[in-house]
């Protein structure tokens, strides 16, 4: 195996969660298999952000300084550093942007990119991806028979490591910009209700439909307020207006993986399963027994949210003043 390049998507000039989870993964394969961890990044980032990429596992830094985000560009950057740095393996984390880059780096390189990997096996030089399909309830395995293997990681699905010490040697490169661009980001626009980072959070709270009514929710942001916790929603929450999209969690919103999730009122769908399956502990309340959610849930409560929530948020509070 050759080297293993992962491009290192940067907010607010630091590396997203993603990322790191990301370049983790591409560490670990590449120290078992005595190769070298590149990490590509397209701006500048504080000392502090430097060592979280080395303890990543980061042999390389390469850095090409863009002004702005550009598919196009950043695509074909990715590839010239791939092809300068020997590297056969690209991971790119599966973010909005991250999907883009994956199937055009692909289609520059004349192969397939795999989107979604939640895990890579070795059966002896053989590399196979697995990808969840249908709502997760069947998983797919795919290999890459040849040419450079693509590879766009889903949330959550690989540890952040800060243990694998790579050798971090910083190398500033000149790529020159792609001038015949067939699309240019003039301006970003942001939602007026703020950016709602559930990928990174610790703890976060979801509102199911059985908990977006008028006398429940209130009981729901409470809770959240308590834990500092973000609110998410299922998809029927979304629809009905009560959250902004960006808070939906699911397979046609964002996959998260907290080490703490409680649902409220959340039944279990299988899409919105798919979107929490990797969360380290899930705590489940509601009223119907028979909920789905009660399947995944480390900890389940059969009662009305109504009931249960203020005792529950009076508990936390309790706790947090010891």
């Amino acid at each position: 195996m050759k080297n293993i390049l992962t491009y290192i998507e940067i907010k607010d000039r630091a590396p997203i969660k993603l990322s790191l989870e990301s370049l983790s993964k591409a560490s670990e394969i590449a120290k078992e298999k005595s190769t070298e961890s590149i990490a590509l990044i397209f701006d500048d980032i504080v000392d502090e952000e430097v060592e979280k990429l080395k303890a990543a596992g980061a042999d390389k830094i390469i850095i090409v300084k863009r002004d702005a985000y550009n598919m196009e560009d950043f695509s074909n950057t990715i590839v010239k550093v791939a092809e300068k740095y020997d590297a056969e393996d690209i991971f790119i984390p599966g973010s909005l942007d991250g999907k883009d880059l994956a199937a055009n780096v692909a289609a520059i390189l004349d192969t397939v990119s795999v989107t979604n990997v939640m895990d890579i096996k070795f059966e002896g030089d053989e590399v196979h991806y697995v990808t969840p399909s249908y709502g997760a309830t069947v998983l797919t395995v795919s290999k890459v028979k040849k040419g450079t293997r693509i590879i766009a990681i889903r949330s959550g699905s690989f540890d952040k490591r800060d243990d694998l010490a790579g050798k971090g040697e910083i190398i500033k490169e000149e790529v020159d910009e792609l001038k015949d661009l067939k699309a240019v980001i003039r301006d970003v626009v942001t939602s007026t209700e703020g950016v709602i980072n559930l990928e990174d959070a610790q703890i976060i709270v979801t509102c199911g439909r059985g908990a977006s009514s008028e006398e429940i929710y209130p009981l729901v942001k409470e809770l959240a307020d308590v834990l500092d916790a973000p609110i998410s929603g299922t998809r029927p929450v979304i629809d009905d207006g009560v959250l902004p999209k960006a808070s939906q969690i699911g397979q046609s919103g964002k996959i998260v993986s907290p080490k703490l999730y409680i649902g409220c009122g959340v039944s279990g769908a299988v899409q919105h399963i798919s979107g929490i399956e990797n969360s380290d502990f899930i705590v489940a309340i509601n009223k119907d027994e028979d909920a789905p959610i009660f399947n995944i849930a480390d900890i389940g409560i059969v009662g009305d949210c109504k009931v249960i929530l203020p005792l529950f948020t009076e508990e936390i509070k309790k706790i947090k003043e010891n």
